[in-house]
């Protein structure tokens, strides 16, 4: 895998230069997921961030209304990340996630990336704008699905 064009794809890194985008690459590994493949499930403990390469994945909820059973919640593909609720607040996974197709990922252990923002402040802020952006999109997302559920 490419993982620098990765990156450069990725809403996650957006407003890097490419000295920045290949200091990072060092800190991804890639990993393969056939279909209907597990990646996480939720309430595991959280320690990576990924980006989907190639793909594309379902983010599942336990269901209040159907105890025990899964509720798709998003569809995420190409260039999107998931797993960014561990690297803000290094909870556990507050969702499964399931490829829905064979799906080539990228991934980063939170505490080598943390140490990396942490030591390019400029990166790091970024990074956590972008990160910002994205789950600002998702809430958005989120609270409009509510409103029409409820209306």
């Amino acid at each position: 895998m490419d993982t620098i064009a990765i990156l450069r794809n990725s809403e996650l890194t957006h407003g890097l230069s490419d000295p920045e985008l290949k200091e990072l690459t060092g800190l991804f590994k890639g990993r393969h997921v056939t279909r209907d493949e597990t990646i996480f499930k939720e309430g595991e403990p959280s320690e990576e961030l990924y980006i989907i390469a190639k793909g594309r994945v379902s983010v599942l909820i336990y269901s209040a209304s159907h105890p025990g059973e899964l509720e798709k919640i998003a569809s995420l593909r190409d260039n999107e990340l998931f797993g960014e609720f561990a690297l803000i607040d290094g909870s556990s996974r507050s969702a499964t996630v399931i490829a829905e197709e064979n799906t080539d990922l990228i991934f980063v252990d939170n505490i080598a990336f943390h140490r990396h923002l942490a030591a390019n402040e400029h990166v790091g802020y970024i990074i956590m704008r972008n990160i910002a952006k994205v789950l600002t999109g998702k809430l958005r997302k989120t609270n409009f699905e509510m409103r029409n559920a409820i209306l």
